[in-house]
Parts: C-alpha cells; sequence; structure tokens
C-alpha cells in the first residue's frame, strides 16, 4: 500500500477494505502469538493480563490471543477496520492517530502493549513510543516489530540500490529506526528483554530453501549459530521491552 496522509487514509474506501481483511505475515503465521505467550509466561506467570494491540486492523492478532486463552483485550487503530468477529472480544476499541495523539486510557493501566509492523508506518513513532511507555504498568511489556534493516539481503540491497526495500516508494513505510536511533530513543524509556526474528516461511521453499532447511534445524541444537541464521535470514525484527521505573 503506498502512503498516504492521514486525511487520505479515512477517506480511501480501498484502505478499509485491504486493512478490514489484513494480517501481517508475523500475525497469520502464528509466530506473533508464540513470541506473546512466551514472554507473558517469563514476565507474568500464573496471571491474567491485560493487553493493548495498537495498530489493530482487522483484529487478527485479537483472534489469536482469544484462542490462546487471553481474554482482557483492547484495541486502538486510526480508524476502525475491525471485523465483527474480532470487535466482540475485546473490552473497548478507540480510534487514535498514534503518531500524534494520546493512547486514551489511564496511565499504567496495561500489562503488555503489542504493535506488530505498526511503528514503520508513523510518522511520529517517538509520540507511540512516549504514550506507551505512559499507560504500561511499572513492570509492563511492549513487544514491537519493525523491518529487520540489518539483515544480509537488505545490507545487500542497500549497498546495491542505496536504499531498503522495505521502505521503496511504493508502500507506507516511513519511519526507519536504526541500531543507534532506536538505543537512543525507545531504550530511554524500555529495556531490551528479548529479540526475535520472524522468517517467512517462502524463506525455506525451493532447493535452496530445503538447504537452509537442514541447516536451520542442525542449528536448533546451538542457540548462538540460530540466533544468527535468523537475524541473517529474518525479515522483521520483534522487540520484547521492560518499562524502566526510571528515565534518563
Amino acid at each position: 500500500m503506498k502512503y498516504l496522509t492521514k486525511e487520505e487514509i479515512m477517506a480511501s474506501e480501498a484502505v478499509k477494505d485491504r486493512l478490514a481483511n489484513f494480517s501481517g505475515p508475523a500475525v497469520k503465521f502464528g509466530f506473533s502469538i508464540e513470541v506473546f505467550d512466551r514472554y507473558k509466561k517469563k514476565y507474568f506467570p500464573g496471571r491474567d493480563v491485560k493487553v493493548l494491540d495498537c495498530g489493530v486492523a482487522s483484529g487478527g492478532f485479537i483472534k489469536n490471543l482469544n484462542d490462546a486463552g487471553y481474554h482482557d483485550l483492547f484495541g486502538v487503530d486510526i480508524d476502525n477496520y475491525l471485523s465483527p468477529d474480532a470487535a466482540k472480544l475485546l473490552k473497548e476499541f478507540k480510534v487514535s492517530d498514534l503518531s500524534f495523539n494520546k493512547i486514551d486510557w489511564p496511565d499504567n493501566f496495561f500489562d503488555i502493549l503489542t504493535g506488530w509492523c505498526l511503528v514503520p508506518h508513523l510518522e511520529n513513532p517517538h509520540n507511540f513510543i512516549r504514550e506507551a511507555y505512559r499507560v504500561t504498568r511499572r513492570d509492563g511489556l511492549l513487544i514491537i516489530s519493525m523491518i529487520n534493516i540489518i539483515s544480509r539481503p537488505n545490507r545487500r540491497y542497500f549497498l546495491k540500490h542505496g536504499d531498503f526495500p522495505g521502505y521503496h516508494v511504493r508502500n507506507n513505510n516511513i519511519s526507519l529506526l536504526t541500531p543507534a536511533i532506536f538505543q537512543k530513543t525507545i531504550l530511554r524509556y524500555l529495556d531490551l528483554v528479548g529479540t526475535e526474528y520472524f522468517i517467512h516461511p517462502r524463506v525455506f521453499t525451493g532447493i535452496k530453501g530445503a538447504i537452509r532447511r537442514i541447516i536451520y534445524g542442525i542449528a536448533g541444537k546451538f542457540r548462538p549459530f540460530r540466533t544468527w541464521l535468523s537475524a541473517r535470514w529474518g525479515p522483521k525484527i520483534i522487540y520484547v521491552l521492560k518499562k524502566k521505573e526510571v528515565v534518563g
């Protein structure tokens, strides 16, 4: 989808139709709920959590959460694209432009916030991070995914074209956070407690893919090697962040 302003997004029926049926690959293939469940059990064992999905779109991840046994669910997006089934699973949904507006819930309200492929689309991702910090409880988590610009294919593409494929002129990704910018901004408010990489299944198709699958299976016995391969092949990076008690 090409880049559109807020006004163009709100006025476009084509955007509404697309987002009403859209779930990102990490959500569609179950990787998002796998990551969520792992860190929820690590940091909030044995109790329910209050979850806000930011940029909820059609509600695909909300359905995954519900199927996994989580029911204290909330959603926010720039407009309402929720499917009727997903809307029924939410305790509350609110419309907000996360680039510039508040997340309209009280301070320290949520245990976990998620934002799947949200940050690259925002004109002002730093407003979202500050608001996420505000509405997350003292020991809460923020789980966000971004384009893995330091993967081998992305580095190779940049050296050849001077740009990244995830930010070409035909899509709506506009915010790029390099590792240093990520450290200076997001890690001012949050501690990084986990890094995961989503590898699209197409990486394992064809002859080369079959070889990769064998190598990846062997790498499962050596976690550092598997992590290195994931970072090399994975187009998306998932950051799991924990709210700092003191900012600065």
